[in-house]
């Protein structure tokens, strides 16, 4: 049996009933089609935060420059904090996944352009809160959103990333060495060609050394990866 990929997810998108409603927003194309090669593995935020199922709507609002997660009917519920702890101590379990797919417009998991209100007036210019710190807290994790999954390239270029940074952790477990980083560099050829510049990740790999390798190889997988 083929093994597959981890990913993590926004629970509501493989059709589990945890939004502010009670509802789910079931992607048909994630759960039919890419969970044939992927391994799920979903999360809520807001659920796991203990806000409960109904629960009263939240946003994003910006004061003094500060963009904070509050209850729309309540604004003194700050949930800003708690959304930002969550994603710390989900870190660990980050760490040994392959790529995530977010919620978009979701003011906890939206990737980018998450309206944010300051005053009256909504701005698409924020992340969700939850989205924005598991991205800080891993840099090399390929993450999409459900909506732009729909987009034959940036879908492409998600899965391809995905797939690079689950051949790169199978390298880590089995050993690093020059050899084998430069093997890995000429076998995905193509994949960084389609979305990296092969001849600049040629280059730095040809300044390795013995003293050198972690380095040049976390600068390596680090331009590769984030290549969108």
């Amino acid at each position: 049996m083929i093994k597959k990929i981890p990913i993590g997810i926004s629970s509501c998108l493989l059709g589990e009933q945890v939004r502010f409603d009670g509802s789910h927003k079931r992607d048909a194309y994630i759960v039919g089609t890419l969970s044939e090669y992927f391994d799920f593995y979903p999360f809520c935020p807001e659920v796991a935060i203990g806000l409960g199922i109904p629960r009263p709507t939240i946003h994003l609002v910006k004061t003094d420059d500060i963009v904070r997660c509050v209850g729309v009917k309540n604004p003194e519920l700050d949930l800003t904090k708690r959304l930002l702890d969550v994603a710390a101590q989900q870190k660990e379990c980050h760490s040994g996944l392959c790529g995530y797919i977010l919620k978009k417009d979701s003011p906890s998991c939206g990737m980018e352009r998450v309206k944010v209100y300051s005053g009256n007036q909504p701005h698409r210019e924020g992340f969700g809160i939850f989205a924005q710190e598991m991205m800080r807290n891993n840099p090399l994790l390929p993450v999409e959103e459900e909506g732009r999954l729909g987009d034959p390239g940036l879908r492409e270029n998600f899965i391809q990333r995905v797939y690079v940074l689950y051949r790169w952790q199978q390298l880590l477990a089995e050993g690093l060495s020059a050899q084998k980083l430069t093997h890995f560099h000429a076998r995905h050829k193509l994949i960084i060609m389609s979305h990296a510049d092969y001849r600049e990740l040629g280059q730095l790999l040809a300044r390795l050394s013995k003293d050198n390798l972690l380095e040049i190889a976390e600068q390596y997988i680090s331009q590769l990866v984030n290549q969108r």
